[in-house]
């Protein structure tokens, strides 16, 4: 008896962990390739000093952004969350937006962030490539 309960222990536990591999793998599947693609375009006016934007724990920055300029960032694994972006202009006035949009993992994101000339930080969501 105690050999039968040492064998139906162990085939319990490894059909819960063949399970458990299942259903990772399967969720993994779902969400890997998946992410936001951003352009952040500079139409302010003036230079940009810096231009800072993370979302999910993720970053992208750059230094030195003319008028008209713009960059690309690509973000994957995300998972709930929104883009907080700080502009700093050339003259060093600073805009910040904490929470902008919304993004969450298992779909595409095509996001295009903007800061204006009233230094307004603006997001238009399109259509996903």
């Amino acid at each position: 008896m105690k050999a039968f309960f040492k064998f139906s222990t162990i085939v319990f536990l490894l059909v819960i962990l063949i399970g458990l591999v299942l259903i990772l793998s399967v969720r993994h599947s779902m969400f890997s390739g998946k992410g936001a693609s951003l352009t952040f375009v500079n139409s302010s006016g003036q230079n940009l000093q810096s231009a800072h934007i993370s979302v999910a724990g993720q970053s992208c920055s750059v230094k030195q952004l003319g008028v008209g300029g713009e960059i690309k960032c690509h973000f994957e694994n995300l998972h709930d969350s929104s883009y907080s972006v700080t502009v700093t202009l050339q003259g060093g006035v600073a805009y910040t937006e904490p929470s902008l949009g919304y993004v969450t993992g298992g779909m595409n994101f095509n996001d295009t962030i903007t800061i204006n000339q009233s230094g307004a930080i603006e997001l238009v969501s399109g259509p996903i490539k």
